[in-house]
């Protein structure tokens, strides 16, 4: 019992820290505004605010925690499904669009009848935000999942729970106790400069998704027009009205930068970061005499992406691995069939990013989840050869 209760306060972390993680970035800004929205009502009404928002968290958790245990999904793995990212991308988009032209949900009358629907927008920010919150992990994850195979569908969904708990928990705090935000005394223009920048963070989301869809030249230029429009309104932003010819000069400057550093980036991709190979029992077989290193990754994982631009391309974790000869095998998670998830649940995975490395003779050494550093990876390396 004091196991169990210790895993589910473990989840409860977890769910926390998974606020700090990449993939809920999309969804921050339907938060944000759900907090200021409600921070002004009554007591009573940021109570019944922050019981939606955890209630909409723990619907969505019950049930990723029953599907996961009756059917032995992985974390995440809704995102596989083109028809699902294509949905997160459109939703994203229209609240993207809303929030720029201050346009408002409206759904059917009959639903405003019900009781408490005043808080649906709470409701579905909490389950939206468990929804993105599963294409990557934080510490802990792991761990929490690796139990809740151990365990019956129900515990698996009480544990799910506490993720979930967690996940809300300082939105809940915020909106019982808004001092902090009520501190914040946010002008009509800084709020308008606010809520511009939460709408270019509702895009930056959308095309994130979408991105996989597209052929590789529209979505480069996708994102370098995403670019020229933050920078154009940053510009604007910052410079005074009467000196449209600074304006006009920083402009063209911004366009100048962005439209080759798109370029350089186009033309170095082949050569950047880690030369990974695709993973197969032979290259592994092969691979014995040598130290290995395991990533297992997704398209649509956000948190993947960034160790790609920042942990994988680090100078000395790249100059080690070629120091020590080390084979780098990678596991694309995107479309998940049974051969993959096969491999994946051989080496322990539970949730991505998930990283694998073995010593010379294919015993484990360490294995992460969530993100890692460079410097933890060079260090696990290095290990093998102490």
């Amino acid at each position: 019992m004091e196991a169990v209760a210790t895993q589910h306060a473990i989840a409860f972390a977890a769910g926390m820290m998974l606020n700090f993680m990449p993939c809920v970035l999309p969804v921050m800004p339907l938060k944000v505004q759900a907090l200021l929205r409600e921070t002004s009502g009554t007591a009573s009404s940021r109570a019944m605010a922050a019981a939606a928002l955890l209630a909409g968290s723990l619907t969505f958790f019950m049930v990723l925690g029953a599907v996961t245990a009756g059917f032995g999904l992985m974390w995440g793995q809704q995102f596989q499904l083109p028809w699902f990212r294509v949905l997160i991308s459109l939703f994203l988009l229209a609240a993207a669009i809303a929030t720029f032209s201050g346009w408002s949900w409206r759904l059917p009358q009959v639903i405003y009848q019900v009781p408490m629907s005043s808080h649906l927008g709470a409701y579905f920010t909490g389950a939206l935000a468990g929804v993105l919150s599963t294409p990557c992990s934080g510490p802990f994850v792991g761990s929490v999942l690796a139990f809740t195979t151990t365990r019956s569908p129900q515990e698996a969904m009480v544990t799910f729970s506490a993720i979930g708990a967690g996940l809300a928990f300082p939105y809940v705090v915020l909106l019982l106790w808004p001092g902090l935000l009520n501190r914040l005394s946010f002008s009509s223009r800084l709020a308008f400069n606010f809520k511009t920048f939460l709408g270019f963070v509702l895009l930056a989301g959308s095309l994130f998704f979408i991105h996989g869809f597209l052929p590789a030249l529209m979505a480069s230029v996708g994102w370098m027009m995403l670019m020229l429009a933050i920078g154009v309104w940053l510009v604007v932003l910052l410079t005074s009205a009467k000196r449209m010819e600074l304006r006009a000069f920083l402009i063209l400057t911004l366009a100048i930068v962005v439209v080759t550093g798109f370029q350089g980036l186009s033309s170095d991709d082949g050569d950047a970061g880690i030369p990974w190979q695709a993973y197969s029992d032979l290259r592994l077989a092969q691979a014995s005499g040598r130290p290995v290193l395991i990533d297992f990754t997704a398209v649509w994982c956000i948190s993947c992406k960034v160790m790609e631009n920042t942990t994988f391309n680090d100078k000395n974790l790249i100059e080690t691995i070629e120091t020590m000869g080390v084979i780098v095998l990678q596991v694309d998670l995107t479309r998940i069939d049974e051969k993959r998830r096969a491999i994946f649940d051989r080496f322990g995975g539970r949730a991505i990013p998930y990283i694998v490395v073995l010593e010379r003779q294919g015993q484990l050494v360490q294995r992460y989840t969530g993100m890692v550093g460079a410097d933890t990876l060079i260090d696990a390396l290095r290990s093998i050869n102490g």
